[in-house]
């Protein structure tokens, strides 16, 4: 709003970023973690259940021991090029419509998986599907992060994540319990049925990030109406301007994440990032197949197998609070390094129930509870023009794991090489993960995206 010849008052500026960061945590902030976490859980289901319906499928359509790797790798790599592509894009457009649209894509891939009959039927679904499921993860955790107060902005985006942690976790017993009564096609049904049932709600309740609003230069009502969800008792006078404090930056928000001091960072969260789904993607596709191959029944693979995000759900509660008290990084790195014993000894465990159990919780703790942890972390480290960007090419340069895992798994199935063997194999990226976290830590900038510059 612009003063005219001195005829109207100046406007009020009001600074959003400020605002948000002064105001309790209430129902809105609530409202938006469980909108966004729902969206999560949605995603973790239908990224993981694949994994476990794999034995049945493949004893359905009669494939070969690790025919599926191609398929695993396919729905990768959609998730890969949907979060690179749709994260930046989100950064000019915002995180709702990517979100809710990305959530109605792979409901209707999900759909038409159930239809499918041969491997490259299977591949092609799973990559659109991927497409769809890569838009969801970083906008649902850049939305909470920009509308909560910076104080609480670690904890909360975690609690964020967790949904995708137990959406992937009751996939387990969720497709135990479809298998038992119906054929592997149902489980897809399912999946397809959750977003759907969602979305709806996205639509109407969940609220556009004020941050990109006031970057955009968007429409001071909207702005407003939405702050007055936040706290009633927020009155503004007229005329009002709203700005952010962040520093502006010009440019493809990918560039930015190596502008400023952040390329060093940028680069070792990458390779961290890398490293670390590598093993867990390979855990998320295969465990309950090598588990059945170990000479455990079907069904106890695969609810064994959901101990892993069960883990993963302890242990990002646990090693978050680590990580505010002490340099995150170096949690991060003794968090990989246990990660990488844990997963040799769910190979030691051979068909011995009790003790594959103990070591899979134990290596969902820390592989699944580090990797929640660094996701809320990379979430605040970003300013609001590539926030989205910095969380989603993390986890799409990541995610190059989620082809590289299933596909070694499938090499090393079809060359018939022990459980423990192929196991021993998958806990080496940990070790190259706690390598870079150690990097990590030596290197010191602002915790939250208050500030744009990296180095001190």
């Amino acid at each position: 709003m612009t003063e005219e010849a001195g005829m109207a008052p100046a406007a009020t500026l009001v600074d959003v970023a400020a605002l948000i960061d002064q105001q309790k945590i209430g129902r809105f902030q609530i409202q938006v973690l469980l909108l966004c976490a729902s969206a999560m859980f949605v995603d973790g289901f239908d990224t993981q259940a694949i994994g476990y319906v794999a034995p049945a499928l493949s004893a359905a359509l009669g494939l070969r021991p690790g025919a599926l790797g191609l398929v695993f790798a396919a729905g990768g790599l959609g998730a890969i090029l949907g979060g690179l592509v749709l994260a930046p894009y989100a950064d000019r457009v915002g995180r709702k419509p990517i979100i809710i649209g990305s959530m109605l894509f792979f409901a209707v891939c999900t759909l038409l998986i159930s239809l499918a009959n041969t491997v490259p039927q299977l591949m092609w679904m799973r990559f659109a599907i991927g497409l769809g499921l890569g838009g969801v993860v970083p906008n649902a955790l850049a939305l909470t992060a920009e509308c909560v107060p910076k104080k609480f902005r670690v904890t909360l985006v975690l609690m964020t994540w967790l949904g995708f942690s137990f959406g992937s976790a009751l996939a387990g017993p969720i497709t135990a319990h479809i298998l038992d009564a119906h054929s592997w096609r149902w489980v897809f049904v399912f999946g397809a049925i959750l977003p759907i049932a969602i979305a709806p709600v996205l639509i109407w309740k969940l609220p556009e990030s004020l941050h990109g609003l006031t970057q955009r230069g968007a429409d001071e009502r909207q702005i407003a109406g939405t702050l007055a969800r936040m706290n009633p008792r927020l009155i503004f006078p007229e005329p009002v301007h709203f700005i952010n404090s962040e520093k502006k930056e010009k440019g493809f928000p990918v560039v930015l994440l190596f502008r400023e001091g952040r390329a060093r960072m940028t680069l070792l969260l990458w390779v961290m990032f890398f490293m670390n789904l590598l093993a867990l993607f390979f855990l998320n596709s295969w465990l309950p197949t090598v588990l059945h191959k170990a000479g455990l029944a079907q069904h106890a693979a695969i609810v064994i197998a959901a101990l892993l995000h069960f883990g993963g759900i302890a242990g990002g509660l646990a090693i978050a609070p680590l990580c505010d008290r002490f340099n995150p990084y170096l949690v991060l790195a003794f968090a990989y390094i246990l990660s990488g014993i844990f997963i040799t000894g769910i190979g030691m465990a051979g068909n011995k129930a009790m003790w594959a159990m103990a070591a899979t919780f134990c290596a969902g703790f820390f592989t699944f509870g580090a990797q929640n942890s660094a996701n809320a972390i990379a979430a605040t480290r970003y300013p609001t023009a590539m926030r989205s960007s910095g969380i989603g090419w993390a986890l799409g340069i990541g995610r190059t794991g989620q082809i590289v895992g299933p596909l070694i798994g499938g090499l090393l199935l079809s060359l018939h090489w022990s459980t423990s063997g192929i196991l021993y194999v998958i806990a080496v990226p940990s070790v190259v993960a706690a390598t870079a976290a150690f990097l990590l830590s030596s290197t010191s900038w602002p915790s939250t995206f208050g500030s744009t510059s990296e180095a001190k």
